[in-house]
């Protein structure tokens, strides 16, 4: 039976990937294999980790590193490349780049588990206490499919993943037919800015689990984090519910600092303070922001993408009413600004059209969060003196339009 501090002797499977952003930047070596051994390191650190990846000569040396100086078991499966994943910015699909023809079957075996979908490799899994992550909303691979057997098997993914998996659309009947399918003891749905889900059964009718607001939002390798931390506590005893509530607290350690990972456990320790959010409704987000040249109406169209895939209702003037003439489109405008739950507002390059819209929200008392990277101070002033929030993080600024108007 797993109890306190048990997992002394863990194995992962998973991607070892170079990571680029272009904005804001970032290039690290992690994958969710990898970053999933740096956080057990950070929480065990007397822990026996094996690992099981694929990757060239650099994956081999940076994994030898590693073993000189710590318990490391690693298996490598030998590649020609190192695979990337390329990002414009943190909530773009990113790029996939590197070549991968044959995948191949890695099999792993021990008391405890993490298994992450790759996308060179299947996984064959063996194990006492499983926690399984298919990581590919595309094309998941199931887990019983792949010759997995597991005592006690945990299943964490993500909504789209769950869809594709199950063949279903309701979480009602998700967590259902994966219960039956994969045999499995415990599942935790990921839905992304509105926090998770997580059943003991099929039977089960599930417990929330909040996502905690954060001052700065990183969501680069945060699913990975997640699961791990989940697999830890349950692992040491937690139930599911317990441990997806500590794995979503840490993900908010993680996302507050943009990535860095050794600090996670010891900011839970000393008890961070993060507001818990769960949504009250879907919520209607006025995006307020010029369209008067290809840039800027690619950028609209991004942010409308990107907050319509967080579950709330856009109306963006663009897309929904159009380069009418002023006395058909400002009625319009104006009249969705009432039933708006909150703005968001891209500020940069001061565009009058975009100001007056974010004075009429203010003057109704509605939340308004102000995208702006290049303006001064000072043509600032009269948004933050009435209570605006203004964010220069593209990222975060998504991610408080869509709390804000789901609260």
């Amino acid at each position: 039976m797993p109890g306190h501090d048990i997992c002394r002797e863990i194995s992962v499977i998973g991607g070892v990937y170079k990571e680029l952003c272009y904005w804001p930047i970032w290039d690290c070596v992690y994958g969710s294999g990898w970053r999933s051994a740096r956080v057990l390191r950070a929480f065990c650190p007397e822990a026996t980790i094996s690992f099981y990846t694929v990757g060239d000569e650099q994956i081999e040396k940076m994994l030898k590193t590693y073993a000189v100086s710590e318990k490391l078991n690693h298996c490598l499966t030998k590649s020609d490349t190192t695979i990337s994943f390329c990002y414009n910015h943190p909530l773009a699909q990113p790029i996939i780049q590197g070549q991968y023809h044959n995948r191949c079957c890695l099999q792993a075996e021990g008391p405890f588990v993490i298994g992450f979908g790759m996308l060179e490799a299947t996984a064959k899994i063996k194990g006492e206490y499983v926690v399984y992550d298919p990581q590919s909303p595309q094309h998941p691979v199931s887990f019983k499919e792949q010759g997995g057997q597991a005592e006690h098997l945990a299943l964490v993914m993500n909504e789209n993943e769950a869809k594709k998996l199950s063949g279903e659309n309701e979480l009602s009947l998700i967590k259902r037919t994966l219960f039956d399918k994969e045999n499995c003891e415990c599942l935790v749905i990921k839905c992304g800015a509105k926090g998770a889900y997580a059943y003991n059964s099929a039977d089960d009718d599930g417990i929330q689990i909040p996502v905690f607001k954060t001052k700065h939002v990183w969501p680069i390798g945060s699913g990975d984090v997640f699961t791990t931390v989940f697999s830890y506590c349950w692992f040491n005893g937690c139930a599911p519910a317990d441990a997806a509530m500590k794995a979503s607290k840490a993900v908010a350690v993680y996302c507050d600092n943009c990535g860095f990972i050794e600090d996670i456990p010891h900011v839970l320790q000393r008890g961070a303070s993060f507001e818990a959010f769960s949504p009250q409704k879907q919520g209607l987000v006025y995006l307020a922001g010029p369209f008067f040249t290809l840039h800027e109406k690619l950028f609209v169209s991004e942010c409308r993408n990107l907050l319509c895939s967080m579950g709330v209702d856009v109306f963006s003037p663009y897309h929904d009413v159009g380069e009418g003439k002023a006395d058909d489109v400002a009625p319009k405008d104006i009249e969705k600004l009432k039933d708006s739950d909150c703005v968001l507002a891209i500020i940069d390059g001061l565009d009058s059209g975009t100001l007056f819209e974010v004075g009429y929200a203010v003057s109704l008392g509605k939340k308004v969060v102000a995208y702006v990277e290049n303006e001064t101070e000072g043509s600032l002033k009269m948004l933050a003196g009435t209570g605006c929030d203004i964010e220069s993080d593209f990222t975060t600024a998504i991610y408080k339009a869509c709390w804000y108007a789901s609260e």
